[in-house]
């Protein structure tokens, strides 16, 4: 899976691929690394994050409540998950633009795991 040439965001420590539908006029968003299709639509790009965060979280109650892993796994006879390879396939071109995407990735889960806290948690928008 390339992610390589599109516009991207982090939600909680997930990527999600961000597009634009002229003809809507909206912005989508779809998390990237998940067990299924995780998305979400905003008027404006500031209005992303709040719409990334409420979809995220309502997939992930979901996931608890089926008592389900929301990460999608890598094939059949490989351990480990999907988002393991997408993170290693960002991480070169997140530290040329001076990132460190599992810094990044780290702070964010634990922005996004404190409730009080996730109207405050930074998106990071990234172009590869």
């Amino acid at each position: 899976m390339s992610v390589s040439g599109r516009d991207m965001m982090f939600i909680g420590g997930i990527p999600a691929v961000i597009s634009f539908n002229a003809g809507s006029r909206m912005f989508r968003g779809v998390f990237i690394g998940l067990n299924a299709e995780v998305d979400f639509l905003a008027r404006s790009p500031m209005d992303l994050q709040p719409q990334g965060e409420a979809a995220l979280s309502v997939f992930l109650e979901t996931c608890r409540q089926q008592n389900r892993s929301p990460l999608l796994a890598r094939q059949v006879g490989q351990k480990g998950y999907l988002l393991e390879d997408i993170y290693a396939e960002l991480e070169e071109s997140a530290r040329q633009k001076g990132i460190d995407l599992y810094q990044l990735v780290r702070d964010q889960t634990l922005e996004f795991q404190k409730t009080e806290n996730r109207k405050k948690a930074s998106t990071v928008f990234l172009n590869f």
